[in-house]
């Protein structure tokens, strides 16, 4: 059953969870495989392999919030979360009431909202989106659109700061750069056009000594992002967009990732001030 619980009822998420061993029928244990357990119940909330990571509800909802307050653009939201399976699932969604256009016409985005999802047992993956609402007809009905969205499974090595990031530039984009925004929205992008400009941009090789002129690991990384991203924004120049600006920031797992992050940021502002991205447009 989804139930809803005011803001600062934290109980219902922030309850503690630990591994346990499991065991098979003559008492052996499994080492590949651990049961996360409600320590204040004993309840088991999922069976994982040894590959899971560990997200905490707190951790992601903390993660949210703490990118609704950096971005510093609204005083006037709600926020609603849900629990589902005592604990196993959760829902964060976050209304933005003051970002709206007064006398909105058809067809304009009038309301933000950020949504998140985090889950114990396995059947959620990782989310956070930033939406706009878009008024599609004069008797006041909306459709949500996505701006920017994060998804990670819990076998993967996810960055929960990075993905609030996102949501945050997602957020500072719908308030401050809607005209840029939606053209990036209605521009579309082919699967040839975002490969040709990283091959000449960030995934392109300037040193000498090689005879390749471009990194094709990196080209094969950033593909698969784009795809990622068309897969929930279209083939559009705000996917290709949203798939360099989170490459630029998801560096985990790498020797130096703020080193990496730095650099990469540097590609990007490159990037989008090339003949290849313009042409785009």
């Amino acid at each position: 059953m989804l139930d809803s619980l005011p803001t600062t009822t934290t109980d219902a998420w922030a309850f503690p969870v630990a591994f346990e061993p499991v065991f098979d029928e003559r008492g052996q244990e499994l080492p590949k495989l651990r049961n996360l357990i409600r320590t204040d119940t004993n309840e088991s909330l999922g069976v994982h392999k040894s590959k899971y990571q560990l997200i905490t509800h707190d951790t992601a909802y903390n993660a949210l919030m703490d990118s609704i307050k950096d971005a510093n653009i609204s005083q006037d939201y709600s926020v609603q979360t849900h629990v589902i399976d005592n604990g196993a699932k959760m829902r964060m969604e976050i209304l933005f009431n003051d970002i709206a256009i007064p006398d909105p016409e058809v067809g304009d985005y009038i309301k933000a909202r950020v949504q998140g999802y985090n889950s114990y047992d396995g059947s959620w993956a990782f989310q956070q989106m930033t939406e706009a609402f878009r008024l599609w007809c004069k008797n006041g009905c909306t459709t949500a659109d996505t701006v920017a969205k994060t998804w990670a499974k819990h076998t993967t090595n996810v960055d929960v700061q990075s993905s609030a990031q996102k949501i945050t530039d997602g957020i500072e984009m719908f308030q401050n750069n809607k005209g840029v925004w939606q053209m990036y929205r209605e521009t579309p992008v082919t699967t040839e056009q975002a490969e040709n400009l990283f091959k000449k941009t960030v995934c392109k090789i300037n040193h000498k000594a090689s005879h390749e002129k471009f990194n094709d690991k990196q080209l094969q990384n950033l593909i698969g992002g784009f795809d990622n991203e068309r897969s929930h924004l279209g083939n559009t120049q705000w996917a290709l967009y949203n798939c360099l600006t989170s490459w630029a920031t998801h560096t985990e797992g790498l020797r130096s990732p703020e080193n990496a992050k730095r650099q990469r940021e540097a590609q990007l502002v490159n990037a989008f001030n090339s003949k290849y991205w313009k042409e785009i447009a």
